[in-house]
């Protein structure tokens, strides 16, 4: 065989090499459909303790988040959130693997946003059981990770804070209570809206967010905080909203759609006697303007905001990555060139033949293999959320049907029992919203 005939060869291994976002599929078209996402992630993603370990946690235990088996879902999300503050350091025997094959040779440590929201699902579970305390705990988890990366900061990653999680734990502390540190929270939140969401996201502050804080400056304590961002917001109206005397609230958060896989851009040319490739991991972050989310019971109702955008987030991760993504496969490609060569010469010591089909056809075969081993790194966190809304309606106590409207569409419908001055947590989940 010609070398040259040989590149359809390459292309036909290339084509049915496997690929993290193409085995998931079925996975999320169940998850999306309402089907039995869990069995199909059983058949395509069997238990691993090797280097996919903590995205089969990831992948699992919010599987097992969202069909509210709370308990299993603890149990897997727990064991990921340790596995992932023991993966730190360089692994040397792994990127030696991943320079001679590619980065799947390399153990998936997830990336900041997504040890983030390990303990954002950690403390929906525990929130949804009723341990306020644990969820609470998940809250001080975060802010240990976010210190972390902080301290880490490379300033080729843009993502450092989380306003969301930070808006979240402020619900979380003022349900529990503790309006101090509540207030703190939802202070955190404001920051990073303004500072990063804004520019690098198109997501600026939720006038609901400012309503909070000024709700809260106005309790005891709190007067000079209320008078400077009473100033700041004048036009924004709080009185009678969240819990207080005479009410109760229903906090609502709701998950849309699924974050966009991976795919995988490549270059890839030929000589007489070799086979070049490189390949990369892109997304294609599809812009659409956010849905509309109501939250309603009786007469009353009340919109919600969009949160978080985990869609660009995951984007705008990987376009931080791609410089040092790119970096590694060039150099992948340098050693694997000097390997073809390194393989020809030492057939030629072995035959005598210098430039002899043997030694060429050695060459060539190497380089073949190496072209072949490309691929980019597909893997992500897949069964997470595209945008998380929040919702918020103060309502009278008593039994109330509440009803979440998305687009117009009833998703959600509950009966819940409101209390005067505490909040109700109300977790939804549309993965199939387009």
């Amino acid at each position: 065989m010609r070398p040259l005939q040989a590149v359809p060869l390459l292309l036909l291994v290339v084509s049915c090499a496997v690929q993290y976002s193409r085995t998931m599929d079925p996975v999320r078209s169940a998850l999306a459909s309402g089907s039995d996402a869990i069995s199909q992630l059983d058949r395509v993603f069997p238990d691993s303790t090797g280097g996919d370990r903590l995205l089969f946690l990831l992948e699992k235990g919010n599987l097992l988040r969202l069909a509210g088996r709370y308990q299993d879902a603890i149990r897997l999300l727990l064991e990921a959130d340790r596995l992932s503050d023991l993966q730190r350091g360089v692994e040397v025997g792994q990127e030696a693997a991943a320079l001679l094959t590619s980065d799947l040779a390399r153990e998936y440590r997830g990336a900041d946003y997504e040890k983030v929201l390990i303990n954002y699902c950690l403390a929906v579970c525990y929130a949804a059981e009723g341990s306020m305390e644990d969820a609470l705990v998940e809250c001080r988890r975060v802010n240990e990770k976010l210190k972390v990366f902080n301290d880490e900061y490379d300033q080729d990653n843009r993502y450092e804070d989380d306003a969301f999680v930070r808006y979240f734990m402020g619900v979380l502390y003022e349900a529990s209570g503790d309006m101090d540190d509540a207030l703190v929270a939802y202070r955190n939140a404001l920051r990073v809206y303004e500072d990063d969401y804004a520019g690098m996201y198109g997501l600026g502050v939720p006038e609901r967010l400012q309503a909070d804080i000024l709700r809260i400056t106005a309790l005891p304590g709190f007067e000079s905080l209320h008078e400077e961002f009473s100033a700041r917001w004048p036009s924004v109206s709080w009185e009678g909203s969240g819990a207080g005397p005479g009410r109760g609230e229903v906090v609502v958060i709701l998950e849309e759609g699924l974050i966009p896989p991976r795919y995988e851009r490549s270059v890839q040319g030929y000589t007489d006697d070799r086979v070049f490739r490189i390949a990369v991991p892109a997304i294609l972050d599809r812009v659409r303007p956010p849905s509309s989310v109501r939250i309603s019971c009786g007469g009353s109702s009340a919109r919600g905001f969009l949160a978080e955008d985990v869609a660009s987030i995951a984007a705008k991760n990987l376009e931080d990555q791609a410089g040092r993504d790119l970096a590694r496969a060039i150099a992948r490609a340098v050693v694997k060139a000097a390997a073809a060569g390194a393989a020809e010469e030492a057939v030629e010591n072995l035959t005598g033949d210098e430039h002899g089909c043997w030694s060429e056809g050695t060459g060539f075969a190497v380089s073949l293999f190496g072209a072949a081993t490309e691929h980019a790194d597909l893997r992500s966190w897949l069964t997470l959320p595209a945008r998380i809304y929040v919702a918020r309606l103060a309502l009278p106590p008593g039994e109330r049907r509440v009803a979440v409207d998305l687009d117009g569409r009833t998703v959600v419908e509950r009966s819940l029992e409101i209390r005067e001055d505490e909040i109700r947590l109300l977790f939804a989940s549309v993965p199939g919203s387009k």
